[in-house]
């Protein structure tokens, strides 16, 4: 199976940490082999909007769902780009707002002022650093015209300024609370968590600039960048920003143990760069408009299962998409981002994720098995589904093709490269199939490892070796018992590498990390096997 080449990953576009890693470049090569332009071609995910429009650029008809109302609104952003010069203009309307008698601008710049340790003059910090397990003010970044600046230690007088909006925190967490769910709603306990994960400088600072939204009359563009430069600024100036690492990718809500206070204004100010880029509109509609035969994008709002009787309607040449992993941080986000650009009312279903507070790959699994039923209960037998997998891992891997072979999807294919690039999977939907009859039996396993690095006929590293694996369970029908979970698979493997035919190169303490062989090339003189460590 031919591994589709791509280029860079996209890691600064709009919350681009959240989001999966995918290569440019690999949609638009898969169908320029097997799809025609103006095709109809399903993105049943909607996880990775970069990934969406860039087949929609190729010239497909592509039709995504999308149940999360931010990733819509990524979506719309990343098929009509705004221009600099709106973006810009943007950015001034909300600097020449007022609050009481100061431009907003001044006002919220004035919030994180601090004064320079060498010439004494006042300034804007960048950051506040806060250690999370003390709760105390520690550092703070600037750069002053002096030539002073960079990380510098946190004084008295910052923290006085700090603990000032700490005693008048609850009035504006409550106000913030408001937009996303309503003093009676069962979902605001939870909501009011999440929010914790904001400062209360920012947690004031966003809800004057919110406040101000609802005041600004302007054109429909320009309040589309506004809202954009917001959703910017909604993801900068939360907790989640560890020091010294300037680019995590969170997955859980979890507080680091320093972490980056970072200045509004200042994100606002960044984002105009962020958000701009040289890409031309295409034409994008909202379900049921179509896109033109020429190509564009067709958003659907809402799951696939809401959409799936009348998959059928339409003549889909291909299903593609960008799989989904469980991110807990980014769903529970969304949902208070939406409620801050568009009101509690636009989160509507998806609201539902703040009661959720972990997700295991056997959840996840679940979740990829009812979507793809939906594939094979409504879409025509034999129609080709390429999905990417990214940041690739046992668990990951393992819930993927699990679930797709419980719904009946026909594995023809897996094609991987280096370990950190993404797996690409190809399926074809089906029709007449039955669910899995063959047990994780341990000599059957043993025998799917012995021929898969025979056959490669080099060392594999443990990722490939479970993808391999569990792409040969796919194909031979073989998974778990009903009453056993997705561990089982990792059971299977990780027994069968015990046997004495099988060796680590790396001698690694665990599986998973390790580099594996057939002993019986030590023979042959393939390999020297690694001192143990």
């Amino acid at each position: 199976m031919p591994y589709f080449s791509g280029g860079k990953s996209d890691s600064f576009g709009p919350l681009a940490r959240y989001l999966p890693p995918t290569p440019e470049g690999i949609a638009r090569a898969f169908l320029a082999e097997h799809i025609r332009a103006g095709a109809w071609v399903l993105d049943p995910f909607g996880a990775c909007p970069r990934f969406s429009v860039e087949m929609a650029r190729a010239g497909a008809r592509v039709l995504v769902t999308a149940s999360n109302p931010i990733n819509r609104f990524l979506l719309d952003l990343a098929a009509h780009p705004p221009t600099l010069a709106d973006l810009q203009a943007a950015l001034a309307e909300l600097s020449a707002a007022r609050k009481e008698d100061d431009r907003l601008e001044t006002h919220l710049q004035a919030l994180y002022l601090t004064q320079c340790l060498q010439c004494k003059r006042e300034l804007p910090a960048e950051s506040f650093l806060w250690d999370s397990r003390s709760g105390r003010l520690t550092g703070k970044i600037y750069n002053c015209t002096c030539g002073a600046g960079g990380e510098q230690p946190a004084t008295a007088e910052d923290e006085q300024l700090a603990a000032q909006w700490s005693r008048a925190d609850a009035l504006h967490r409550s106000r913030a609370l408001g937009r996303i769910a309503p003093p009676e709603d069962p979902h605001r306990p939870i909501a009011q968590e999440a929010l914790a994960f904001y400062p209360p400088r920012a947690v004031y600072a966003l809800g004057t600039l919110i406040n101000r939204l609802d005041a600004i009359q302007t054109s429909k563009e320009r309040r589309r960048c506004i809202l954009a430069l917001l959703l910017w600024a909604f993801d900068a100036v939360n907790s989640l920003w560890p020091h010294p690492i300037e680019r995590p990718r969170p997955r859980q809500l979890i507080l680091p143990s320093v972490f980056r206070e970072n200045n509004v204004w200042m994100a606002l100010e960044a984002a105009v760069k962020a958000l701009h880029t040289e890409h031309p509109p295409i034409a994008h509609t909202l379900w049921p408009e179509e896109p033109p035969e020429s190509g564009g994008l067709c958003i659907y709002e809402g799951p696939l299962r809401n959409l799936a009787a009348e998959l059928h309607e339409i003549p889909f040449r291909a299903v593609m998409g960008v799989l989904p992993r469980p991110n807990q941080a980014f769903w529970t986000l969304s949902a208070l981002w939406a409620g801050w650009l568009w009101g509690y009312e636009a989160v509507g279903p998806f609201k539902r994720v703040l009661g959720r507070r972990r997700y295991d790959w056997n959840w996840h699994a679940e979740a990829l098995q009812a979507l793809f039923t939906h594939l094979t209960k409504h879409l025509p037998a034999g129609v080709p589904f390429f999905g990417l997998l990214t940041e690739p891992e046992p668990g990951f891997i393992s819930a993927v093709l699990h679930a797709a072979g419980q719904a009946g999807l026909d594995l023809s294919g897996l094609a991987l490269r280096g370990e950190q690039e993404p797996l690409q999977i190809h399926w074809k939907t089906a029709k007449n199939w039955r669910r899995a009859r063959h047990p994780l039996h341990p000599h059957r396993t043993h025998n799917i490892l012995r021929q898969i690095l025979a056959t490669r006929g080099t060392p594999l590293p443990y990722i490939h070796l479970h993808a391999l694996a569990l792409s040969a369970f796919a194909v031979q029908g073989v998974a778990p018992a009903p009453n056993e979970t997705l561990a089982a698979y990792d059971t299977a493997i990780h027994t069968a590498l015990q046997n004495p035919e099988f060796t680590d190169l790396e001698n690694r303490s665990t599986p998973e990390t390790g580099t594996w062989a057939l002993s019986q090339w030590k023979n042959l003189g393939m390999f020297e096997p690694m001192p143990e460590p």
